[in-house]
C-alpha cells in the first residue's frame, strides 16, 4: 500500500512545474556556488577547496527547503488535500509516502550536486579533491539537509502554509539565525544554527559540536513529526 501511495506522490512532484524548476535550479546553482563563493580562509590549499564545497552546500539548503515547502504546500491549494485523501484515505500512510518521496528526491539531488561539484572543482584551478575526501566533508551536510527537509515538511503540515514555513527556514539559513544569536546564546539550539559547524572546516566555539548539533536537529525532526502526524490525523479537512 505504501509503495502505491509513493508512486502517486512521484507523479505529483514531477507534474508540478514549480517543483521541476526548483529541482533544476538546485542541480545547477549548487556547483556554481561551490566555484564562485569566497572562502573564509586566505590563500589556496586543500582546506580552501573543502571550505568552498561545504559553503556551496550550506546555501543550497535553501533550495531543498523551498522544494519541500512547495511540494507539501501544494496540498493546501484549491482543495487538493481533500482530493488526495479521497484516493489515499489512510492519513498516516499518505504523509509517510510524501515524506519518503521528498527524501528520495533530496537524495538524488545531493548525489547529482556532489558529482558535478567535484567534477567542477577538479576541472578548474581551485585544486583537486577526491570523492572520499568530499564525502567525508559533506556527510554532516547531507544529514543536516535531510533534517531540514523533514522539519520544513512538518512545519507546512502544522501551519497549513507553504509561505510561512518557507520564509522561516530560508531566513534562518540566510543569516537571521546569526542575528538572533546576538540576543541569546540559547538560539544555537534552533534548527539550522544547531548544525552550523557542519559547514566549517574547523569548529567555531559559538556553535554546537557537529554530532551534538545534528542530534539536536534530529530531536526537532522527531518532535515536529509527532506533532504533525497527530494534528494531521485529528484535523478536519474541508
Amino acid at each position: 500500500m505504501l509503495f502505491q501511495y509513493y508512486k502517486c506522490e512521484q507523479k505529483k512532484i514531477l507534474y508540478q512545474k514549480w517543483n521541476i524548476i526548483v529541482l533544476i535550479g538546485i542541480a545547477i546553482l549548487v556547483p556554481v556556488m561551490v566555484l564562485n563563493l569566497d572562502s573564509f580562509l586566505p590563500g589556496r590549499s586543500a582546506l580552501i577547496t573543502k571550505s568552498k564545497l561545504i559553503r556551496g552546500f550550506y546555501l543550497g539548503q535553501a533550495g531543498y527547503v523551498v522544494l519541500a515547502a512547495l511540494y507539501f504546500g501544494n496540498e493546501y491549494q484549491k482543495s487538493a488535500l481533500r482530493t488526495s485523501l479521497l484516493s489515499t484515505p489512510r492519513r498516516g500512510l499518505f504523509l509517510s509516502s510524501k515524506l519518503l518521496c521528498i527524501l528520495t528526491w533530496s537524495s538524488i539531488l545531493l548525489l547529482i550536486t556532489t558529482v558535478t561539484s567535484i567534477a567542477a572543482i577538479n576541472c578548474t584551478s581551485l585544486g583537486n579533491i577526491t570523492v572520499n575526501e568530499a564525502l567525508k566533508v559533506l556527510l554532516p551536510a547531507y544529514l543536516s539537509t535531510f533534517e531540514l527537509v523533514i522539519i520544513t515538511s512538518m512545519a507546512v503540515i502544522l501551519t497549513r502554509s507553504m509561505i510561512v514555513s518557507m520564509a522561516i527556514m530560508v531566513s534562518l539559513i540566510l543569516e537571521l539565525g546569526n542575528i538572533l544569536m546576538q540576543y541569546s546564546a540559547k538560539m544555537k539550539y534552533l534548527p539550522v544554527l544547531s548544525t552550523m559547524n557542519a559547514f566549517f572546516v574547523t569548529d567555531l566555539p559559538g556553535y554546537l559540536k557537529i554530532r551534538e548539533g545534528i542530534t539536536v536537529q534530529a530531536l526537532w525532526c522527531v518532535f515536529l513529526m509527532i506533532a504533525a502526524f497527530y494534528m494531521f490525523n485529528k484535523r478536519y479537512v474541508r
